[in-house]
């Protein structure tokens, strides 16, 4: 006689409730999991906050100030652009009218052309005095010399451009002279190379003047920056404010030097 049992046996191709040990197992891993989740979502949490308040950077610390001050503006005024070559100077005023400086520490060309492109302009600064090229010439951004020559060339005139776009009158200031002890850091041809091609580039706009006396003579703090820039500008202040009193017609020829002629 044949007996039928009613048990059921186990069949491995369908999936069975766990039994009482194996779901203490699930329950013991959700229990270790569910913690490290929340701690992961947590930190992230944190980062998430942090990124979305992190302090401002320096250039959008410098763009807020540089475009509060262009709000305050009435009347005709100047505008300086360019490196630690503007940045240290503290001057508010110049030929009569107000000065904006723009400068930024440790600024390329094309660092002080995407600056100005984020500046809104109350209206067209009398003049725009620019600085720039040193960083340029600085070796950590470049292998060979003829490489930093030609990337400045072409920051050089975007930047020119944009400038001619926004004032009547560009005046450049020459590189003060790169001293031998900071020859490691920065190349005095190139800077050289460098200050030859943007009084190149500067001498083929009609609207842009040359000041080769900046600096001139003046000794350095670091070999690198000028002790005195406030003396500096000074110095040069007769030539940029005869150039901005003089009618374009009676002024010198394109990319004339402002200062030629004097003693």
């Amino acid at each position: 006689m044949t007996h039928c049992s009613l048990t059921r046996s186990p069949d491995r191709r369908n999936p069975i409730r766990p039994d009482g040990a194996s779901a203490r197992r699930w329950l013991l891993a959700l229990l270790a999991v569910v913690p490290l989740a929340l701690a992961f979502g947590s930190l992230a949490g944190v980062a998430i906050g942090r990124i979305a308040n992190a302090a401002p950077s320096y250039r959008d610390q410098r763009l807020a100030q540089v475009s509060a001050d262009l709000r305050r503006v009435d009347g005709n005024y100047l505008l300086a652009l360019g490196d630690s070559h503007v940045a240290r100077w503290h001057a508010r005023e110049l030929c009569g009218l107000p000065l904006i400086n723009a400068g930024l520490h440790g600024a390329t060309t094309a660092d002080a052309d995407a600056f100005l492109a984020r500046l809104t302009l109350p209206h067209p600064p009398r003049a725009i005095i620019l600085a720039v090229g040193t960083n340029d010439a600085n070796r950590k951004r470049f292998r060979e010399p003829p490489e930093a020559v030609i990337r400045f060339q072409h920051a050089f005139r975007a930047l020119l451009r944009r400038l001619v776009g926004k004032s009547e009158l560009v005046i450049v200031a020459t590189l003060p002279r790169i001293e031998p002890s900071q020859e490691l850091v920065f190349s005095g041809q190139v800077a050289a190379d460098i200050a030859a091609s943007a009084e190149a580039a500067c001498r083929t706009e009609a609207s842009c003047r040359i000041e080769d006396r900046f600096g001139r003579g003046m000794p350095r703090m670091d070999g690198l920056h000028l002790a005195d820039y406030e003396r500096a500008y000074r110095d040069i202040a007769p030539a940029i404010c005869g150039a901005i009193a003089s009618d374009r017609a009676d002024g010198p020829p394109p990319g004339q030097t402002v200062g030629a002629g004097r003693p």
